[in-house]
């Protein structure tokens, strides 16, 4: 194997990377605050047939238990120098940051079920501007359960130096689901509220509302959230939405919505979770959900102010009082 110069390079994803669509999947993963500069490579994977790259963005199947369906994906290497690439298959995760990921460790789900062929030994030799498709077969266990099992098959190089080894991935997002009975549901647990004021006296404050999204189901969705809350007998409303996202079978996501709010002494609402599909799912959605929270919302800027007014008053009155007895 050439030598890799270690110097900057951009990392070629084809498809696009979003929590909320089947797309390709970039991850980077850094071992130190003292990594390596990537290495000067170039590489991309996509779906395939037989003659090459289909325009797909993802894998997509629903498979009977205990059955079997092949598959492919294009790897090609856009430098001008050659290099050897892992490939490997993996579990699919929604990290915290709502982007869709391929977990790094041995799969126990869904990309236990994938194998990839065509590879040159433990690795993928590809000449500068090759691309190679490579055979992918999916084998479901007959005791699999229905519904989504989401996993990836990412294809990585490694840059070294200064003791520190960095593995560059580029993925391509599976969707797999097995036949069957399929259970959408959702629940929201812990949901809170957390009340700013503004420094502006009289001026609203600012409400936090923050709530978890369980899938208590077996497939997929979007959850899309929204809040209302006002002060005592629902005087001065107001609302917030926060960004969808998605969360996967057995997963559990933290959302915060901000919402503008006055500053009178208590707010009370509710956030409710609406579902949508996601991408080319074709499901039935869970019915939405929703939970209570509440909130002191003391304006301690405008007692503040209300306190020094009336303190001033109350000096005036004393002086003038004063001139009075004299």
């Amino acid at each position: 194997m050439p030598r890799i110069l270690p110097v900057r390079a951009v990392l070629l994803a084809v498809g696009v990377l979003a929590a909320l669509t089947a797309s390709a999947s970039l991850a980077v993963v850094p071992a130190s605050a003292a990594a390596p500069e990537p290495p000067a490579i170039e590489w991309g994977v996509v779906p395939a047939d037989a003659a090459g790259p289909d325009g797909r963005v993802s894998l997509r199947h629903t498979i009977d238990p205990g059955a079997a369906i092949t598959d492919a994906i294009a790897v090609t290497n856009h430098s001008v120098e050659p290099a050897v690439f892992t490939v490997a298959a993996g579990d699919g995760v929604v990290g915290a940051d709502g982007a869709y990921d391929v977990r790094a460790d041995d799969p126990e789900a869904g990309g236990a079920w994938i194998d990839v062929g065509g590879l040159d030994g433990d690795g993928l030799a590809l000449a500068a501007g090759e691309t190679r498709v490579l055979p992918v077969t999916i084998t479901v266990p007959a005791d699999a359960t229905p519904g989504d099992h989401p996993a990836g098959i990412v294809v990585g190089l490694s840059a070294e130096g200064s003791g520190v080894t960095v593995t560059h991935r580029v993925g391509v997002r599976v969707h797999l689901q097995v036949a069957g009975d399929i259970a959408p549901a959702l629940r929201i647990d812990a949901a809170t509220a957390s009340f700013t004021p503004s420094w502006i006296p009289f001026a609203p404050g600012t409400l936090t509302v923050e709530y978890q999204v369980t899938n208590t189901g077996n497939i997929r969705f979007g959850a899309s959230g929204a809040a209302e809350a006002a002060g005592p007998l629902g005087l001065l409303p107001g609302g917030g939405v926060a960004e969808a996202f998605e969360v996967l079978p057995g997963g559990t996501a933290t959302q915060r919505i901000e919402l503008p709010l006055a500053p009178l002494f208590l707010a009370a609402g509710e956030v409710t979770v609406t579902p949508i599909s996601l991408g080319d799912d074709r499901v039935p959605l869970p019915e939405p959900a929703s939970s209570g929270f509440s909130s002191p919302a003391v304006p301690w800027s405008s007692i503040a102010v209300l306190a020094a007014g009336a303190g001033i008053i109350a000096l005036a009155a004393v002086i003038v009082v004063r001139r009075r007895t004299r």
